[in-house]
């Protein structure tokens, strides 16, 4: 699975692979095919609360 990853609030920004989640007991995994950031997302990057 491929993911936006950053270790540090306002560093780069990397695409990584990463290991494809598994379900819980009873539990499923989406298939996601596309999609975008949010504002959210940039309020995560910055490190605001």
């Amino acid at each position: 699975m491929r993911a936006a990853y950053f270790t540090d609030y306002q560093g780069p920004i990397e695409v990584q692979n990463v290991a494809d989640p598994t379900p819980q007991n009873g539990g499923v995994v989406i298939k996601v095919e596309a999609t975008g950031l949010c504002r959210s997302d940039w309020h995560g990057w910055m490190g605001h609360d």
